[in-house]
């Protein structure tokens, strides 16, 4: 494929891909890691080190509009953040004791459980605040320090992670994703350092698609807070992790 028609076609897919990664508060490295991949992209050395750099600008970009429509839990966002910044370099350097198929099967094995259990949430009612108690918070901030580890093995970023987990503990789905948009920005950027001493870049897909994935977290943030009820976007994040897993099985048995 020509230089300029493969940095217009992933620049236009990461548009897509964060306009609905923002949508769910996740940063956009859960799924533009597979699909980097699929343009035959090195794993270690080009595919982790954009991923993890373009999860962190789009969380940012999703949690400046959650923040505006006042969506955050704050007394939950920044201890997390604390947390999964500090585990993340420590995926990172478990990664030279893993092979990339290991890897690999792992994601899919963690798309395929996170997807089931997303597909059948706890009841949520939107018209009502949830309710998150100290001892919630502290189950979260515990959960946090390990999923910042496995995130940082895998390159994603924690927020495909924590999103389902601050569900299951009782967040409702719209406040969780609001939430944990403010969580993935920093883990991502202390992985992303942690990936620069082998990184290889090209630096005109490095600023289209970061200008593109920024665009697109924004619009899918606002789209979110104004439209999307909780039940929806779980059931969403469900899907799109399915089609993940099939994608990547896929590929992991046809090559």
């Amino acid at each position: 494929m020509d230089g300029w028609v493969l940095y217009l076609v992933l620049s236009v897919v990461l548009f897509g891909l964060s306009f609905l990664s923002g949508m769910m508060g996740l940063g956009v490295a859960f799924v533009a890691t597979p699909v980097l991949a699929m343009f035959g992209m090195d794993l270690k050395h080009e595919i982790m080190p954009l991923a993890l750099w373009l999860n962190g600008v789009t969380a940012i970009s999703s949690a400046v509009a959650f923040a505006r429509k006042k969506m955050i839990d704050w007394r939950t966002a920044i201890p997390l953040l604390v947390v999964t910044t500090i585990a993340a370099p420590v995926g990172v350097w478990l990664l030279q004791f893993t092979s990339v198929a290991v890897l690999w099967w792992l994601y899919v094995a963690v798309l395929l459980f996170l997807a089931w259990r997303m597909a059948f949430p706890p009841k949520q009612d939107d018209s009502v605040p949830s309710e998150v108690t100290d001892v919630t918070r502290l189950k979260a901030a515990g959960a946090s320090s390990g999923i910042g580890v496995f995130a940082g093995l895998l390159g994603v970023g924690p927020g495909f992670l924590m999103m389902p987990t601050l569900v299951l503990l009782g967040f409702a789905a719209r406040t969780a994703a609001a939430t944990n948009s403010v969580v993935v920005t920093l883990p991502s950027f202390s992985a992303f350092i942690a990936h620069l001493p082998e990184a290889r870049f090209d630096w005109i897909l490095f600023g289209l698609t970061t200008l593109a994935s920024i665009v697109g977290a924004q619009l899918g943030a606002t789209f979110m807070a104004k439209r999307v009820k909780s039940l929806t976007l779980t059931r969403i994040f469900a899907v799109a992790l399915l089609l993940l897993a099939a994608q990547r099985v896929f590929a992991l048995v046809v090559t």
